[in-house]
């Protein structure tokens, strides 16, 4: 059996989404690595919009993030030729991450200069998700962004 991940776009505004997700280890799976946990141009879809799902030059900025983590390290990356990690969740007590202040920490991996070629999606990747006690509960608020107009 392989581990539990759920994931619950909760909200999926014109400009925001908030995704909520549980993942839980089955005691004998091996780590995720470079799972995909949003992809804009499949999930966002906006059902009140009569626009396509967000485009390639569409990705993401991670604004907040609320998360508990029993055993299992998770590290957020967004996807490109070389996926670009960019923060790390570790376990202990509850906790929270808030990025408004300097507006949300965006998916630069594909920026000039970088040499990346950047999908906009959000990646996973786990550390210790192979002990059966592991499990991590995270919601994540995001912008949607145009790469284009920004």
């Amino acid at each position: 059996m392989p581990h539990l991940v759920q994931k619950t776009l909760i909200m999926n505004g014109v400009s925001h989404a908030t995704l909520l997700v549980f993942i839980q280890s089955d005691g004998q799976s091996g780590e995720l690595s470079n799972y995909v946990l949003l992809d804009p141009a499949t999930e966002l879809l906006n059902t009140t919009d009569t626009d396509l799902p967000m485009g390639r030059r569409q990705d993401l900025i991670l604004k907040r993030v609320w998360y508990e983590m029993v055993g299992v390290s998770i590290t957020l990356l967004f996807n490109s030729t070389t996926p670009w990690p960019f923060w790390i969740l570790t376990p202990g007590t509850s906790t929270s991450h808030d990025w408004r202040f300097f507006g949300g920490v965006p998916d630069d991996s594909d920026h000039e200069g970088m040499g990346l070629d950047s999908d906009g999606k959000l990646l996973i990747t786990t550390t210790n998700l192979r002990a059966s006690n592991s499990t991590a509960s995270f919601v994540l608020w995001v912008e949607k962004r145009n790469r284009l107009l920004s």
